[in-house]
C-alpha cells in the first residue's frame, strides 16, 4: 500500500462542503475522544463553537456525567 502523501490544510469556500465536512471531521473528534476515555480511563472533554452562520456550540464530556449543560 503507498502513502497518500501530505494533505494542503486550506479553508473550503463551498459553504456546503465545509459544513458536512465539519459534521464529519466533528463526529470523528468525539468518536476518538470517547475511545480514549474508555481505554485509558481518563477525563476527556471538549468545546467546539462554530463559526458558521447558526455559531452553535457543540461539547464533549466523558464520562457523561461531566456533560456541559447547553
Amino acid at each position: 500500500m503507498g502513502r497518500r502523501g501530505r494533505v494542503v490544510l486550506r479553508r473550503i469556500e463551498d459553504r456546503v462542503r465545509r459544513g458536512i465536512c465539519f459534521r464529519k471531521r466533528l463526529a470523528g473528534l468525539e468518536k476518538k475522544a470517547e475511545e480514549l476515555a474508555v481505554l485509558c480511563d481518563a477525563h476527556v472533554g471538549f468545546v467546539v463553537l462554530s463559526c458558521s452562520d447558526d455559531d452553535r456550540l457543540h461539547h464533549f464530556a466523558a464520562p457523561a456525567t461531566y456533560a456541559l449543560s447547553p
